[in-house]
């Protein structure tokens, strides 16, 4: 199993409430929510993951809040000592970026190829972000918004994007993380903000149950769990 639909306490959007990640080899699944054992044991199998609990900022979204490669997890300021602590026990690369921007996982997309953040980080900040995560940093916009990490979902070399997105757009997120395929698409009934709506690993995802069918096929497949045999 690759696939599970499910809402986080009714709520749609279970990828504001996570964040994946890897450290030494081993899946990390953060929630901040506490979900009955049954829905939290299909997203474990899912994403072949350790799933761990943690606020930011004392808030239930870690999705929102972090970003980041396989050299760097980004974490606001704003977070608690406590929740750097946490982060550090587990393993992650944790480096504190200074910026009014908080909500990194709205703001900047990344990879260990490249990283397109919202044009309203400033020219310090973006060095600030090239030092931190290693590779090239860019500024775009998608289908008019400043928030490139709502707008897109990436799994190894695929991706997909908000529905909406231009042509020179899609080739410029492509170009800049180095991806084969990076696809339009939607989740929870038409909406564009494709990482509001699902939470993924290399293994699986989570997506809400309130995404019609023919939109999880699409994303099952542009992302390349599609490809995989079952059994």
């Amino acid at each position: 199993m690759h696939v599970v639909t499910l809402n986080f306490h009714g709520n749609p959007n279970v990828g504001l409430y996570g964040y994946c990640g890897e450290v030494d080899g081993k899946r990390l699944c953060l929630l901040g929510e506490q979900l009955n054992d049954d829905d939290e044991a299909q997203i474990a199998e899912a994403l072949d993951a350790e799933l761990h609990h943690l606020t930011i900022a004392g808030t239930p979204m870690p999705g929102v809040f972090l970003a980041g490669n396989s050299h760097t997890l980004l974490v606001p300021a704003i977070a608690f000592d406590r929740e750097h602590q946490h982060l550090t026990k587990l393993g992650f690369p944790v480096k504190v970026f200074h910026s009014r921007l908080t909500c990194f996982g709205n703001n900047i997309v990344t990879n260990d190829h490249g990283c397109l953040v919202n044009p309203d980080f400033s020219d310090t900040e973006m060095d600030d972000l090239r030092d931190l995560l290693g590779v090239p940093v860019k500024r775009i916009e998608i289908a008019g918004l400043k928030t490139p990490g709502a707008c897109v979902v990436l799994n190894g070399k695929r991706g997909v994007i908000h529905r909406d997105a231009a042509a020179h757009e899609i080739a410029m997120v492509k170009e800049t993380l180095k991806l084969d395929e990076l696809e339009p698409a939607s989740v929870n009934l038409g909406s564009p903000f494709v990482r509001a709506g699902i939470l993924n690993n290399d293994q699986g995802f989570v997506v809400s149950d309130a995404s019609g069918g023919p939109e999880i096929v699409h994303l099952e497949q542009s992302l390349g769990y599609g490809d995989r045999n079952e059994g």
